[in-house]
């Protein structure tokens, strides 16, 4: 019963504990509501988008569960929790990073840009999560001793890996969307920049809730930032929704959306999504660099 929760359970005040608890609620509450979002969401349950959504939800609660069996014993098999740990932190992080490349082709024409993200969440998925896991099992062993301290090393790496993977993603939303902004027409309706703003605040969130995980475990609140991790990855997935009605919401309003081809929708199909006219006339030019559709729910 030390280390932070790095090995075997932890000693915490009762306000930490309440905290956690507290956290592993939340989570659980929100992987519910998403869960029901989802399902009335999408008209036919396939697609990228749909299942990575579903999967990285699934994988918070077992994420949730898997610290609060180790970090209070309730069960004393350390294997065991730190399989379930695993078995929902992975799918939690590499699939928020998919739910984000699920989408990205909505804003980002050039298939280059895509196929390097794609790249990236691969290789990180061998950087990030296979040496922090068989240190893991090390530090949880009958000799935790030389395990300890490279696992409480390579846990900062790889959420400062993580984060920043989330945070070129974002970046690159940002980017992109700020570019599309520079082009829209000065006398055109104010629902598109509307949406595309919104979508700005979206992602520099997105960028701060990572940032705050960091923040946590540096501050040597391991305990806390595991349970916090599965909140922040929770309300994350939930602002994925807003996202989606307030395209739903213009597609619906002004009658028309973004044109794009249609090989770029095949991870949202299922989804109840309309495709429609243009919603406003870029430059020539602009037109062929900045294919966009938008989806409403």
């Amino acid at each position: 019963m030390a280390d932070d929760g790095y090995s075997g359970g932890i000693v915490v005040t009762i306000a930490n504990a309440m905290v956690i608890a507290g956290f592993f609620a939340i989570s659980l509450y929100n992987v519910l509501e998403i869960n029901i979002q989802v399902f009335f969401t999408f008209l036919k349950w396939k697609g990228l988008y749909f299942w990575s959504l579903l999967i990285s939800s699934w994988g918070i609660v077992l994420h949730s569960v898997g610290f609060l069996l180790q970090f209070f014993q309730f069960c004393t098999n350390d294997y065991v929790n730190i399989t379930i740990i695993t078995l929902g932190g992975i799918p939690m992080v590499i699939g928020q990073s998919v739910v984000l490349y699920s989408r990205l082709h909505l804003i980002v024409y050039d298939r280059r840009k895509i196929r390097w993200v794609l790249i990236m969440i691969i290789s990180s998925f061998f950087l990030f999560t296979i040496p922090p896991t068989v240190l893991n099992y090390g530090s949880n062993s009958s000799n935790p001793a030389p395990f300890i301290g490279p696992f409480k090393v390579y846990e900062k790496v790889m959420l400062f890996g993580f984060a920043a993977q989330e945070i070129t993603i974002s970046g690159i939303y940002l980017w992109e969307t700020r570019k599309m902004l520079r082009v829209m027409e000065p006398g055109m309706s104010e629902a598109p920049r509307r949406v595309m703003r919104h979508l700005i605040y979206v992602n520099i969130l997105v960028i701060l809730m990572d940032l705050s995980i960091i923040g946590t475990e540096l501050g040597g609140l391991h305990d806390i930032q595991t349970t916090y991790k599965s909140v922040v990855y929770s309300v994350k997935l939930k602002l994925e929704f807003p996202v989606l009605n307030q395209l739903r919401n213009l597609v619906k309003r002004e009658g028309h959306g973004y044109s794009l081809s249609s090989s770029h929708l095949s991870s949202f199909r299922g989804c109840r999504f309309v495709v429609v006219r243009p919603i406003f006339n870029y430059p020539q030019r602009s037109q062929q660099q900045h294919k966009i559709h938008l989806l409403g729910v």
